[in-house]
Protein backbone atom coordinates (compact mmCIF):
# COMPACT_ATOMS: atom_id res chain seq x y z
CA UNK A 1 0.00 0.00 0.00
CA UNK A 2 2.74 2.37 0.44
CA UNK A 3 2.86 2.64 -3.79
CA UNK A 4 -0.76 3.78 -3.32
CA UNK A 5 -0.26 6.73 -1.97
CA UNK A 6 2.62 7.97 -4.08
CA UNK A 7 0.97 7.96 -7.40
CA UNK A 8 -2.00 10.09 -6.29
CA UNK A 9 0.91 13.12 -5.32
CA UNK A 10 2.95 12.52 -8.33
CA UNK A 11 -0.19 13.16 -10.95
CA UNK A 12 -0.98 16.37 -8.39
CA UNK A 13 2.97 17.70 -9.01
CA UNK A 14 2.63 16.96 -12.56
CA UNK A 15 -0.27 19.05 -12.83
CA UNK A 16 0.89 22.04 -10.97
CA UNK A 17 3.34 21.96 -13.26
CA UNK A 18 1.65 21.88 -16.36
CA UNK A 19 -0.37 24.65 -14.93
CA UNK A 20 2.33 26.59 -14.52
CA UNK A 21 3.96 26.10 -17.58
CA UNK A 22 0.20 27.77 -18.80
CA UNK A 23 0.45 30.95 -16.92
CA UNK A 24 3.55 31.53 -17.82
CA UNK A 25 3.45 31.36 -21.58
CA UNK A 26 1.85 34.20 -23.78
CA UNK A 27 -1.60 33.98 -24.74
CA UNK A 28 -2.96 32.71 -27.57
CA UNK A 29 -4.53 34.91 -30.10
CA UNK A 30 -7.27 32.74 -31.61
CA UNK A 31 -9.19 33.89 -34.84
CA UNK A 32 -11.82 36.99 -33.36
CA UNK A 33 -8.54 38.42 -32.25
CA UNK A 34 -6.65 38.67 -35.30
CA UNK A 35 -9.81 39.17 -37.46
CA UNK A 36 -10.76 42.74 -35.07
CA UNK A 37 -7.37 43.52 -35.66
CA UNK A 38 -7.37 43.72 -39.34
CA UNK A 39 -10.62 45.46 -39.40
CA UNK A 40 -9.43 47.97 -36.99
CA UNK A 41 -6.09 48.43 -39.06
CA UNK A 42 -8.17 48.65 -42.61
CA UNK A 43 -10.60 51.26 -40.97
CA UNK A 44 -7.98 53.43 -39.38
CA UNK A 45 -6.11 53.62 -42.77
CA UNK A 46 -9.01 54.44 -44.78
CA UNK A 47 -9.92 57.66 -42.17
CA UNK A 48 -6.21 58.74 -42.69
CA UNK A 49 -6.52 58.64 -46.58
CA UNK A 50 -10.09 60.43 -46.02
CA UNK A 51 -8.40 63.31 -43.97
CA UNK A 52 -5.69 63.51 -46.43
CA UNK A 53 -7.73 63.48 -49.39
CA UNK A 54 -9.59 66.65 -47.44
CA UNK A 55 -6.95 68.41 -46.84
CA UNK A 56 -5.46 67.99 -50.47
CA UNK A 57 -9.03 68.92 -51.50
CA UNK A 58 -8.99 72.22 -49.31
CA UNK A 59 -5.25 73.37 -50.86
CA UNK A 60 -6.29 72.88 -54.28
CA UNK A 61 -9.28 74.99 -53.72
CA UNK A 62 -7.72 77.71 -51.76
CA UNK A 63 -4.90 77.75 -54.58
CA UNK A 64 -7.73 78.02 -57.66
CA UNK A 65 -8.69 81.60 -58.45
CA UNK A 66 -12.51 81.26 -58.50
CA UNK A 67 -14.42 81.45 -61.52
CA UNK A 68 -16.20 84.19 -63.50
CA UNK A 69 -19.65 84.20 -63.17
CA UNK A 70 -21.95 83.08 -66.11
CA UNK A 71 -23.12 85.52 -68.17
CA UNK A 72 -26.67 84.86 -67.11
CA UNK A 73 -26.98 85.64 -64.10
CA UNK A 74 -30.41 84.53 -61.79
CA UNK A 75 -31.14 86.78 -59.02
CA UNK A 76 -33.46 85.79 -56.65
CA UNK A 77 -34.61 88.93 -54.58
CA UNK A 78 -35.74 92.60 -56.30
CA UNK A 79 -34.53 93.22 -59.55
CA UNK A 80 -34.00 97.23 -59.41
CA UNK A 81 -34.03 98.41 -63.43
CA UNK A 82 -34.48 102.06 -62.42
CA UNK A 83 -30.79 102.50 -62.82
CA UNK A 84 -30.39 102.34 -66.03
CA UNK A 85 -33.73 102.95 -67.09
CA UNK A 86 -34.40 106.19 -65.62
CA UNK A 87 -31.54 107.73 -67.13
CA UNK A 88 -32.16 107.17 -70.78
CA UNK A 89 -35.73 108.32 -70.26
CA UNK A 90 -36.87 111.59 -71.60
CA UNK A 91 -39.12 113.46 -69.72
CA UNK A 92 -42.19 116.49 -71.26
CA UNK A 93 -42.20 119.22 -68.51
CA UNK A 94 -44.41 121.49 -70.55
CA UNK A 95 -46.26 124.19 -67.76
CA UNK A 96 -50.03 123.56 -69.57
CA UNK A 97 -50.32 119.90 -68.61
CA UNK A 98 -50.98 119.00 -65.07
CA UNK A 99 -51.93 116.40 -63.31
CA UNK A 100 -55.22 116.12 -62.36
CA UNK A 101 -55.15 116.02 -58.76
CA UNK A 102 -52.91 119.01 -58.86
CA UNK A 103 -54.91 121.38 -60.82
CA UNK A 104 -56.19 124.21 -59.27
CA UNK A 105 -59.75 125.07 -59.61
CA UNK A 106 -60.76 121.65 -60.10
CA UNK A 107 -61.90 119.77 -56.76
CA UNK A 108 -62.99 116.44 -56.27
CA UNK A 109 -66.72 116.47 -55.88
CA UNK A 110 -67.19 112.65 -54.35
CA UNK A 111 -68.06 112.88 -50.76
CA UNK A 112 -67.68 109.73 -48.67
CA UNK A 113 -70.07 108.31 -46.02
CA UNK A 114 -70.27 105.40 -43.80
CA UNK A 115 -73.54 104.13 -43.00
CA UNK A 116 -74.20 102.89 -39.47
CA UNK A 117 -77.36 101.71 -39.87
CA UNK A 118 -80.91 101.42 -41.49
CA UNK A 119 -83.92 100.66 -39.81
CA UNK A 120 -87.65 101.13 -40.65
CA UNK A 121 -88.76 102.78 -37.38
CA UNK A 122 -87.34 106.34 -36.59
CA UNK A 123 -86.98 105.52 -33.04
CA UNK A 124 -84.53 102.63 -33.83
CA UNK A 125 -82.54 105.12 -36.12
CA UNK A 126 -82.71 107.98 -33.54
CA UNK A 127 -81.27 105.45 -30.71
CA UNK A 128 -78.44 104.32 -32.93
CA UNK A 129 -77.70 108.24 -33.46
CA UNK A 130 -77.78 108.41 -29.84
CA UNK A 131 -75.20 105.18 -29.07
CA UNK A 132 -72.92 107.07 -31.83
CA UNK A 133 -73.00 110.69 -30.09
CA UNK A 134 -71.57 108.59 -27.07
CA UNK A 135 -68.99 107.61 -29.11
CA UNK A 136 -68.05 110.70 -29.64
CA UNK A 137 -69.23 110.53 -33.21
CA UNK A 138 -72.20 113.04 -35.01
CA UNK A 139 -74.51 111.21 -36.91
CA UNK A 140 -77.29 112.21 -39.22
CA UNK A 141 -80.42 110.15 -40.32
CA UNK A 142 -82.12 110.13 -43.78
CA UNK A 143 -85.23 108.88 -44.92
CA UNK A 144 -85.50 107.40 -47.68
CA UNK A 145 -88.52 105.90 -49.82
CA UNK A 146 -87.27 102.65 -51.88
CA UNK A 147 -89.40 99.42 -53.17
CA UNK A 148 -90.33 97.75 -49.90
CA UNK A 149 -91.07 101.17 -47.80
CA UNK A 150 -89.89 104.11 -45.67
CA UNK A 151 -86.51 103.35 -44.32
CA UNK A 152 -84.75 105.56 -42.02
CA UNK A 153 -80.82 105.62 -42.83
CA UNK A 154 -78.26 106.87 -40.23
CA UNK A 155 -74.81 108.13 -41.73
CA UNK A 156 -71.55 109.45 -40.21
CA UNK A 157 -69.75 112.36 -43.07
CA UNK A 158 -68.85 113.27 -45.16
CA UNK A 159 -65.20 113.10 -44.23
CA UNK A 160 -62.91 115.66 -44.89
CA UNK A 161 -59.59 113.03 -44.84
CA UNK A 162 -58.57 109.18 -44.61
CA UNK A 163 -57.70 109.36 -41.18
CA UNK A 164 -60.98 110.75 -39.61
CA UNK A 165 -63.05 107.96 -41.31
CA UNK A 166 -60.76 105.16 -40.40
CA UNK A 167 -61.11 106.25 -36.91
CA UNK A 168 -65.03 106.65 -37.14
CA UNK A 169 -64.56 102.92 -38.68
CA UNK A 170 -62.82 101.58 -35.86
CA UNK A 171 -64.98 103.17 -32.97
CA UNK A 172 -68.10 101.98 -34.14
CA UNK A 173 -66.18 98.72 -34.82
CA UNK A 174 -64.99 98.23 -31.36
CA UNK A 175 -68.72 99.38 -30.27
CA UNK A 176 -70.05 96.10 -32.47
CA UNK A 177 -71.95 98.26 -34.94
CA UNK A 178 -71.23 97.29 -38.88
CA UNK A 179 -70.92 100.16 -41.85
CA UNK A 180 -70.63 100.53 -44.87
CA UNK A 181 -68.59 102.77 -46.88
CA UNK A 182 -70.70 104.89 -49.54
CA UNK A 183 -69.56 107.54 -52.08
CA UNK A 184 -71.62 110.25 -53.39
CA UNK A 185 -71.07 112.69 -56.18
CA UNK A 186 -71.61 115.94 -54.47
CA UNK A 187 -74.34 118.70 -56.30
Amino acid sequence: MAGNPAKPTRKASATRKANDQASSAPPTLNRAHLQGFVVGCVAGGLGCLGLFNALEADETIADTPPATPPALEVTVGPRFDFYTVLPNQELDLNPDIEPAELQSGNTSSAQYLLQVGSFRQQTDADRRRGELALLGLEATVEPGDGDNGRWYRVYLGPFESRSEMARARSLTAQADMDTLLLKRESP
